[in-house]
């Protein structure tokens, strides 16, 4: 089973994102987890154990750590885990800054969840065939 553990600082768009996300992936088996800070993520992370079917998506703008700082501190860490970075913000700059520094995908807000979905089902075809295969 894959867990997708969103990331901000901002309380109403992660009760947005777990509900808006458990509906497009109902489906699929995934579990839906929320922290609001990079500290909480980090703390989720350790608390979890096995982590190589865990997502998260983090918000790039947070105080206190931000979402590429976040990002360098799991892949140290806790490299098993995929990362994608999310902000309001677009720009060339941040899209290619990201990826340099290990973000697996780049999503713009508001999330696209159809988007989301279908990225993750790629980024983790292994997991997933191998549960279409238990059945």
């Amino acid at each position: 089973m894959i867990e997708v553990l969103f990331v901000d600082d901002e309380l109403d768009t992660l009760q947005l994102a777990k509900v808006k996300f458990e509906g497009e992936t109902s489906a699929d088996g995934v579990t839906i987890a929320t922290a609001a800070n990079a500290q909480e993520c980090l703390t989720y992370l350790e608390n979890r154990g096995e982590c190589s079917r865990v997502l998260v998506v983090s918000d790039l703008s947070m105080p206190e750590m931000d979402g590429i700082a976040l990002l360098k501190v799991i892949q140290k860490r806790f490299p098993q885990v995929k990362v994608y970075i999310c902000t309001a913000f677009d720009t060339p700059f941040l899209r290619k800054n990201s990826a340099e520094k290990g973000a697996l995908r780049f999503f713009t807000k508001p999330l696209d969840f159809k988007a989301l979905r279908l990225a993750m089902l790629e980024d983790f075809a292994v997991e997933f065939a191998a549960k279409d295969s238990a059945k």
